[in-house]
């Protein structure tokens, strides 16, 4: 019995209707709940959390049609029914936004937070239309300001889950072994913070090709003791808890044998 607190349902209607294909598809794998984290550039009570000078405030303004409280009521219901479902959020990290960040999330009764780090001011790492940027940056100097940025994430204490730490990879672009020195600082850092790394079987589905974190990611996990859940990134129904048998034992592979249950922003630890 697990969990995957990792899951958009973003691409069809808010309803109890789309809402259920998640949860029994999770089910059929033999999950024991299912996290639905929606993107915070959904929601226009983002905007400033989101907002720029610069190309960031225009790609969010293609994707802000929700309301935060459409979402937050629709599985507020789906618990009501006795649906197995936890509320989470995805929310964007941005290092001078941390208050208008607070305002938009205080509100709101989560269950945990993801916090993830997809743009570098406006650049937005993970997107294929932004590709052509990384062949013009020094890909060593956009892993350690990546990092820095993840551990000043990890710092302000507004996240519970650092989704896909090591997004930065996506397109298979890789620092020299040396830059992995000044990660580790990073690493040891979080480890203070008592924040969760998410391990995320996302990265099968895209051009990298492989889980996050990597190895080396996950050799300093284990080092500074580091607490893991493992999660899907699912956007359809059909990618809830995939790939999960091979998480397990990839995280196993590192002694790893913990993993976390989510509710009201509160962990309880159940063994894999």
């Amino acid at each position: 019995m697990s969990a995957d607190y990792h899951v958009h349902i973003e691409n069809g209607p808010c309803t109890i209707e789309w809402l259920k294909e998640f949860i029994n598809s999770g089910l059929s794998k033999g999950l024991k709940e299912i996290g639905i984290s929606e993107h915070g550039h959904r929601f226009i009570e983002g905007y400033n959390v989101y907002k720029s000078d610069g190309f960031r405030t225009e790609w969010v303004k293609g994707y802000m049609d929700q309301s935060i409280e459409e979402y937050v009521e629709l599985i507020k219901k789906a618990k009501a029914l006795g649906l197995p479902v936890k509320l989470g959020i995805e929310a964007d990290y941005f290092p001078d936004k941390e208050k208008e960040l607070e305002m938009f999330l205080k509100p709101y009764p989560w269950d945990y937070v993801i916090g993830s780090v997809h743009w570098l001011g406006d650049w937005g790492i993970d997107l294929e239309e932004s590709i052509e940027e990384w062949k013009s940056r020094n890909t060593d100097e956009v892993y350690i300001e990546y990092f820095d940025i993840i551990e000043k994430m990890a710092k302000t204490g507004l996240f519970d889950v650092i989704g896909h730490i090591d997004l930065v990879k996506i397109f298979g672009f890789r620092p020299r072994p040396k830059t992995f020195d000044k990660i580790r600082k990073n690493i040891e850092e979080i480890s203070k913070t008592g924040i969760v790394i998410e391990v995320s079987t996302a990265g099968f589905r895209k051009p990298v090709g492989e889980i996050y974190p990597s190895k080396e990611i996950m050799e300093m996990i284990r080092e500074y003791n580091i607490p893991v859940i493992i999660n899907s990134d699912a956007h359809y129904p059909e990618h809830v808890a995939f790939e999960f048998d091979k998480a397990y034992e990839y995280v196993k592979s590192f002694g790893i044998n913990t993993l976390y249950y989510f509710n009201k922003r509160n962990k309880t630890p159940y063994q894999i």
